[in-house]
């Protein structure tokens, strides 16, 4: 009998490989080469990239799930519809519920 594959399990075990390949995140430094944001009246933003980022970096080290779930949220806010956001819920919905993922995007995509 063939062995059923999981491809959640695939990807996530690929992305942590592909991560370890092409990034060093200890010489990761955000505010290296970027400018702030402009709006549209060429005003700085209220909000730095830096502030959003060390926001995001604290939420992930204190709460994984509060962090999985807002970049879900944000995710939502541009559509579900769209493929590539499907693909991003699933994957933040798989993350924050490792151990039964297949029950977590059902229920999330039956209530829809």
């Amino acid at each position: 009998m063939a062995k059923r594959k999981n491809p959640l399990k695939d990807l996530d075990a690929f992305l942590k490989q592909e991560a370890k390949n092409f990034v060093d995140p200890t010489s990761i430094n955000p505010t290296e080469n970027s400018e702030t944001p402009k709006t549209q009246s060429g005003a700085d933003d209220v909000v730095s990239e830096k502030m959003v980022l060390d926001y995001l970096a604290n939420l992930k080290n204190s709460d994984v799930k509060a962090f999985y779930n807002l970049l879900k949220k944000s995710v939502e806010l541009s559509g579900r519809e769209a493929s590539d956001n499907k693909m991003l819920i699933n994957t933040f919905l798989y993350l924050q519920n490792k151990g039964n993922w297949k029950e977590s995007i059902k229920d999330y995509w039956s209530s829809m």
